[in-house]
Protein backbone atom coordinates (compact mmCIF):
# COMPACT_ATOMS: atom_id res chain seq x y z
CA UNK A 1 0.00 0.00 0.00
CA UNK A 2 1.33 3.48 -0.79
CA UNK A 3 1.10 6.29 1.69
CA UNK A 4 0.82 9.80 0.37
CA UNK A 5 3.77 11.73 2.69
CA UNK A 6 2.29 15.03 1.75
CA UNK A 7 -1.32 14.31 3.52
CA UNK A 8 -0.12 15.24 7.03
CA UNK A 9 1.24 18.35 5.36
CA UNK A 10 -1.37 19.29 3.61
CA UNK A 11 -3.95 18.95 6.01
CA UNK A 12 -2.21 21.06 9.02
CA UNK A 13 -1.51 23.98 6.14
CA UNK A 14 -5.25 23.86 5.17
CA UNK A 15 -6.76 23.66 8.83
CA UNK A 16 -5.91 27.18 9.34
CA UNK A 17 -7.39 28.13 6.43
CA UNK A 18 -10.50 26.64 6.81
CA UNK A 19 -10.70 28.53 10.47
CA UNK A 20 -9.90 31.86 8.88
CA UNK A 21 -12.50 31.57 6.56
CA UNK A 22 -15.07 29.84 8.71
CA UNK A 23 -14.52 33.28 11.23
CA UNK A 24 -14.92 35.61 8.66
CA UNK A 25 -18.29 34.07 7.19
CA UNK A 26 -19.72 33.91 10.89
CA UNK A 27 -19.02 37.72 10.77
CA UNK A 28 -19.73 38.64 7.74
CA UNK A 29 -23.61 38.99 8.44
CA UNK A 30 -23.39 41.22 11.55
CA UNK A 31 -21.38 43.67 9.80
CA UNK A 32 -24.25 44.32 7.25
CA UNK A 33 -26.40 44.21 9.74
CA UNK A 34 -25.18 46.79 11.62
CA UNK A 35 -25.97 50.18 9.59
CA UNK A 36 -24.33 53.67 11.00
CA UNK A 37 -26.39 56.47 11.55
CA UNK A 38 -25.67 59.87 11.61
CA UNK A 39 -27.49 63.24 12.50
CA UNK A 40 -27.69 66.26 10.03
CA UNK A 41 -29.14 69.69 11.08
CA UNK A 42 -29.97 72.49 8.49
CA UNK A 43 -31.41 75.94 9.28
CA UNK A 44 -34.44 76.37 7.96
CA UNK A 45 -36.55 79.77 7.53
CA UNK A 46 -40.30 79.90 9.12
CA UNK A 47 -43.19 81.88 8.76
CA UNK A 48 -45.42 82.58 10.94
CA UNK A 49 -48.05 85.13 11.33
CA UNK A 50 -48.05 87.49 14.52
CA UNK A 51 -49.77 87.15 17.33
CA UNK A 52 -52.69 89.33 17.22
CA UNK A 53 -52.53 92.29 20.27
CA UNK A 54 -55.93 93.92 19.99
CA UNK A 55 -58.49 90.92 18.88
CA UNK A 56 -61.69 92.97 19.04
CA UNK A 57 -60.32 95.46 16.41
CA UNK A 58 -61.06 98.15 18.85
CA UNK A 59 -58.52 100.60 17.91
CA UNK A 60 -59.05 100.30 13.97
CA UNK A 61 -63.32 100.75 14.70
CA UNK A 62 -62.88 103.82 16.48
CA UNK A 63 -60.10 105.73 14.54
CA UNK A 64 -62.36 104.53 11.47
CA UNK A 65 -65.57 105.90 13.52
CA UNK A 66 -64.35 109.19 14.20
CA UNK A 67 -62.81 109.50 10.95
CA UNK A 68 -66.05 108.80 9.54
CA UNK A 69 -68.28 110.65 11.91
CA UNK A 70 -66.27 114.04 10.68
CA UNK A 71 -66.23 113.40 7.11
CA UNK A 72 -70.38 112.55 7.51
CA UNK A 73 -70.07 115.84 9.62
CA UNK A 74 -68.95 118.03 6.32
CA UNK A 75 -70.85 116.63 3.84
CA UNK A 76 -74.21 116.51 5.81
CA UNK A 77 -75.58 119.93 5.12
CA UNK A 78 -77.35 121.85 8.05
CA UNK A 79 -79.44 120.68 11.32
CA UNK A 80 -81.02 117.48 11.40
CA UNK A 81 -79.24 115.90 7.98
CA UNK A 82 -76.03 116.43 9.09
CA UNK A 83 -77.13 114.74 12.49
CA UNK A 84 -77.50 111.90 10.12
CA UNK A 85 -74.88 112.30 8.25
CA UNK A 86 -72.14 112.28 11.23
CA UNK A 87 -74.43 109.22 12.46
CA UNK A 88 -73.93 107.11 9.41
CA UNK A 89 -70.60 108.55 9.07
CA UNK A 90 -69.50 106.88 12.20
CA UNK A 91 -71.04 103.82 11.87
CA UNK A 92 -70.03 103.03 8.32
CA UNK A 93 -66.11 104.47 9.29
CA UNK A 94 -66.31 102.26 12.22
CA UNK A 95 -66.54 99.02 9.74
CA UNK A 96 -64.17 100.24 7.83
CA UNK A 97 -61.67 100.60 10.12
CA UNK A 98 -62.55 97.18 11.99
CA UNK A 99 -62.59 95.24 8.49
CA UNK A 100 -59.30 97.24 7.53
CA UNK A 101 -57.22 96.37 10.75
CA UNK A 102 -58.65 92.62 10.51
CA UNK A 103 -56.74 92.75 6.85
CA UNK A 104 -53.84 94.27 8.39
CA UNK A 105 -53.69 91.57 11.34
CA UNK A 106 -54.19 88.90 8.75
CA UNK A 107 -51.52 89.86 6.74
CA UNK A 108 -48.99 90.36 9.41
CA UNK A 109 -46.31 87.30 9.59
CA UNK A 110 -42.81 87.15 10.80
CA UNK A 111 -39.89 85.13 9.83
CA UNK A 112 -37.81 83.40 12.04
CA UNK A 113 -35.17 80.64 11.79
CA UNK A 114 -35.17 77.46 12.93
CA UNK A 115 -32.68 74.76 13.63
CA UNK A 116 -33.73 71.58 11.96
CA UNK A 117 -32.04 67.79 12.53
CA UNK A 118 -32.70 64.44 11.52
CA UNK A 119 -31.09 61.18 12.06
CA UNK A 120 -29.78 59.72 8.55
CA UNK A 121 -28.64 56.21 8.29
CA UNK A 122 -25.89 54.71 6.01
Amino acid sequence: MRTNKKMPGLLLCGLPLLLVGACSDSGAGDATAKSKSHEVCTDKVVTRQKPVKDENRVLGTVAGAVVGGVVGHEVGGKGTSQDVATGVGAVAGGYAGNRVQKSVQDNATEQTTERVCETVYD
